[in-house]
């Protein structure tokens, strides 16, 4: 088995009326800008790197929060092989009998829906998931931690000149955390399916918590549940970034955002049970649009309306 660390960048559309979405025909979620990958020798040691740029067919025009985390230019991709080119030369880099590993299970279904919608000749060779790996080693079956939080449990300092975000340089830090599993031949046990990715599943999604009330509402939206929500995509809580406008005596709406998702909604419903108890539940949606303009405007008008009601 040669083993092949793998991470993956993409763009998204930055709403999903744009020309970019039209052209995928709503079969390509994300288009990958960028492979990463490390090999390793059975003694897990890196021996070889592969790093390559895409440039994008469908979303040429780089999501400014993709942008904004990966710190890849449009400029950077105008003279990036297409997909196809760059999948061709990473399956020949990759050798015989290869076995992706990566973490989590985001990449294995990018990956593949990116294969099938340019018809790559090549299948995507077998992957297995390090962070369930991990998770189970450590005795936290039901909790998959990032890979900053991975690296900080192993003791491993990140490199000045490796900023996370990076397809290659994920790759390099995940072959270190690799480098610490204690038994790596189970990691075929860990094998991922690719999972169906389509725009409709995702405007479906959101995230739903509920709190018994127990010191008022106002109290609670001022707690970590109410100021700290998270993403209705990636989970990962992020602070308000407009608070909380009452929209009737039961119903408080805010506005977060997150680097890689985007601006999202935080709705409170206050909702009584039969038996008279109180309960806050908390909702977090995405919002459809996603321009850079729409964002700034939609948080000045937000600004605008807690002013006009605290003046109320």
């Amino acid at each position: 088995m040669q083993a092949i660390v793998l991470d993956l960048e993409w763009n998204q559309p930055t709403n999903f009326r744009s020309g970019g979405y039209r052209i995928s025909g709503g079969k390509l979620l994300f288009e990958v800008i960028q492979i990463g990958a490390v090999k390793l020798n059975e003694q897990r040691e890196i021996v070889d790197t592969f790093n390559q740029l895409i440039q994008p067919t469908c979303y040429t025009r780089l999501n400014p929060h993709i942008s904004k985390i990966t710190h890849i230019t449009e400029d950077q991709l105008i003279s990036a092989p297409a997909f196809e080119e760059a999948y061709s030369a990473f399956i020949d880099w990759c050798g015989e009998d290869a076995v992706l590993l990566t973490w989590g299970c985001d990449d294995v279904s990018v990956f593949e829906q990116n294969v099938q919608f340019f018809d790559c000749a090549s299948p995507l060779p077998p992957v297995c998931d390090i962070q369930k790996q991990f998770s189970d080693e450590l005795g936290t079956p039901q909790e998959r931690k990032s890979l900053k939080r991975a690296l900080e449990e192993l003791g491993i300092e990140p490199s000045e000149t490796k900023a996370f975000h990076n397809a290659v340089n994920d790759a390099y830090y995940t072959a270190l955390v690799f480098s610490r599993i204690q038994a790596p031949e189970k990691v075929l046990q860990y094998k991922l399916k690719p999972k169906q990715l389509t725009h409709q599943d995702r405007r479906k999604r959101q995230t739903v918590s509920v709190r018994k009330i127990s010191r008022g509402v106002p109290t609670m939206l001022k707690t970590g549940f109410g100021q700290r929500a998270p993403c209705p995509i990636c989970s990962r809580a992020n602070p308000l970034k407009a608070d909380y406008f009452r929209y009737s005596p039961k119903r408080y709406t805010a506005l977060s955002v997150c680097e890689a998702h985007g601006l999202y909604y935080v709705k409170m419903n206050v909702i009584t049970q039969p038996d008279k108890q109180r309960y806050l539940e908390r909702v977090t949606t995405l919002t459809e649009e996603q321009s850079p303009a729409y964002v700034h405007t939609k948080l000045l008008q937000w600004e605008q309306k807690l002013a006009s009601q605290a003046g109320s």
